[in-house]
């Protein structure tokens, strides 16, 4: 997700391109963030154009740092449903595996001619 972030906001630093423009405006607003930090110090007039101007004054904090708070909050709970998930596919697999050997090899499943007809 932060390298998607990465190639989006490159791409509006380099082209006019309006989709890519409004992909980034979309980020900033989902994650209350401005812009990306840059070792050289030139963020340029993206963060101008694409930052929402009510979110100006409290959201100017690294978009690549609140994506990455973002994934680290909500991992544990990404994870839990993961762990469930897998011990359901076990459970399954488990029961599966009794179901085919009990088929497998059962004799009663195979009754061909040895019905036993009784006089009444």
């Amino acid at each position: 997700m932060m390298d998607v972030y990465d190639s989006v906001y490159e791409e509006v630093r380099r082209n006019l391109s309006s989709f890519r423009r409004q992909e980034l405006a979309t980020i900033h607003e989902t994650f209350l963030c401005c812009g990306k930090q840059s070792p050289f110090g030139e963020t340029g007039g993206i963060e101008n154009e694409t930052c929402p101007s009510e979110h100006m004054g409290t959201a100017r904090e690294d978009c690549l740092q609140e994506i990455q708070d973002f994934l680290k909050k909500h991992m544990d709970f990404v994870s839990a449903l993961l762990i469930i998930t897998i011990c359901f596919m076990v459970y399954g697999m488990i029961l599966t595996s009794f179901l085919w050997f009990s088929i497998h090899f059962s004799n009663n499943l195979d009754r061909r001619g040895k019905y036993i007809f009784r006089e009444t």
